[in-house]
């Protein structure tokens, strides 16, 4: 059986996303637009003189001390707890020990959360020699780090020790906090369902007409968005509870913690409020005669008529919103809201100017991208009835919200973007920058494929509403458009999660 080209090349642009998302996960492991480690005295593999009293760590942006965070490893395999830690100016820290550290080698593990409280850890290991007769304060060979800060703190009996021994290996190696995948998946799945519910709920408003069964389906599947809401939100308070020092009303009252919150009640009342019931499904199912004589009246073509596909014109219901979809609404506009407290808004730029052109790039994404979604379900839930000659209305009606949300979505996300990098440059110099430049070229594509739908094949339906051919063209068309749209929210979570 020869296989559709339309449905071959769906595949092809399914497997190189499901690549190119796999790629960025991995890739995003070390991505880190600002907080990040920058150097430590001493440095990774250095060999000073001792005693050595302090070790100095530093990073790109302020951060605070959060899970374990400093520990030391002697020789003899003991962990050791810093006796003080100096923040400074909160870029750098000054770890102290007393006793001060004799000849040997060390290693040493850290662990801080960046302004979004997202944390980031690392491990290095540095060997101590016994001092020579000059020596007065430890100097770092091999490397250009500056000059260590010393920190000593009174004599003290008691060395603070967690009692645990193991390999240097074992120390290097472990990994106490939860994983960045955790929290990336929490990310992902949050803004996929904001996403979709806020998509979906437009599109049924504004755009989809059609059979009644159709349109509760769509209502269901919002409802199930309201599921990944409350289960994104779960999830990213559980990560951030591991992550954060304190009690779990200390992390719920976090910006991070309050973003989860409003997430979690956004959703259970998009659950709730978008029951089968929400809104009215208004229209009528059209007789086959009386659908003809409409298109008589209104001097429809004869090669477009009703007459050329009886089920075509007869399924014209519509979703409309009514009091019992308050609840729903409410808890979209808590899901969004959840986005003023969490990742680039808490991260970097005036607070409040940042919080609004984040609400105005993450609603117009959503009429998008979401609107994009449920044309594509819709359009393939048309297939099986056999009732494709409303689709280019379909595209029609959406063309506006589209053009719309782009041109709102671009701007707001070049402002976002100048805020978030320090330079032009950054784009191609950081990781994060080139992730960045893998979500614009994603969204080109997203693009260049809605217009083609507007186009070329929106004017060729209009001319032939009934030619199969045509309607499974564009049927593979949105497939590909909304797969790649997939794999936009994928990157931008990982973009929120790193632009700490």
């Amino acid at each position: 059986m020869t296989k559709h080209p339309s449905l071959v090349l769906a595949r092809r642009a399914f497997g190189a996303v499901c690549l190119v998302v796999l790629v960025t996960f991995g890739w995003s492991a070390s991505v880190s637009a600002h907080t990040d480690f920058v150097a430590s005295v001493p440095a990774d593999g250095a060999t000073v003189d001792g005693p050595l009293s302090s070790i100095t760590v530093e990073f790109t942006n302020p951060a605070v001390e959060s899970g374990d965070g400093f520990r030391l490893l002697e020789p003899d395999g003991t962990v050791r707890i810093p006796q003080a830690v100096d923040p400074t100016d909160g870029t750098a820290f000054v770890v102290s020990f007393d006793p001060a550290l004799e000849a040997g080698t060390y290693g040493f593990r850290w662990e801080v959360q960046a302004g979004d409280a997202h944390p980031i850890q690392g491990a290095f290991q540095f060997t101590v020699e016994t001092p020579s007769a000059s020596a007065t304060s430890p100097s770092v060979s091999g490397t250009s780090t500056p000059a260590a800060a010393d920190s000593v703190t009174s004599p003290s009996t008691t060395v603070p020790v967690d009692h645990s021994t193991m390999s240097m290996h074992e120390f290097m190696m472990s990994d106490d906090a939860p994983g960045p995948i955790v929290g990336r998946f929490a990310r992902t799945l949050t803004m996929g369902a904001t996403v979709f519910a806020v998509g979906v709920m437009a599109a049924l408003a504004w755009v989809i007409r059609g059979h009644r069964d159709d349109i509760e389906r769509l209502l269901g599947w919002v409802r199930l968005a309201g599921l990944g809401l409350i289960a994104g939100g779960v999830t990213a308070l559980a990560t951030l509870d591991e992550t954060l020092s304190g009690s779990l009303s200390d992390t719920a009252t976090s910006k991070p913690g309050g973003a989860a919150l409003l997430t979690m009640a956004g959703g259970l009342l998009v659950y709730v409020g978008f029951a089968s019931a929400a809104g009215k499904i208004v229209g009528q199912q059209r007789s086959l005669s009386a659908a003809v004589a409409a298109d008589v009246a209104t001097g429809v073509r004869p090669e477009r008529s009703t007459a050329a596909n009886p089920a075509a014109r007869r399924e014209q219901f519509r979703w409309v919103p009514d009091a019992t979809a308050t609840a729903g609404g409410v808890g979209i506009v808590l899901a969004l809201g959840a986005f003023w407290f969490d990742g680039h808004t808490v991260s970097r730029g005036p607070w409040i100017v940042h919080a609004a052109v984040n609400l105005v790039h993450v609603t117009s994404a959503s009429l998008w991208v979401g609107g994009v979604i449920a044309m594509t379900l819709a359009a393939w839930m048309r297939r099986r009835r056999h009732a494709d000659a409303d689709l280019a209305a379909m595209v029609i009606r959406f063309s506006t919200i589209a053009a719309v949300s782009l041109a709102a979505l671009s701007v707001a996300g070049v402002v976002m973007a100048w805020m978030v990098l320090d330079s032009p440059g950054d784009l191609f110099s950081t990781d994060w920058g080139q992730v960045l430049l893998v979500k614009i070229g994603a969204v080109a594509v997203v693009a260049g494929l809605g217009g083609y739908n507007h186009f070329a094949l929106r004017p060729a339906l209009e001319a032939r509403p009934h030619d199969p051919e045509l309607a499974a063209h564009l049927r593979v068309s949105l497939l590909i458009e909304s797969v790649v749209m997939v794999a936009v929210i994928v990157i931008t979570a990982v973009l929120v999660a790193s632009s700490t």
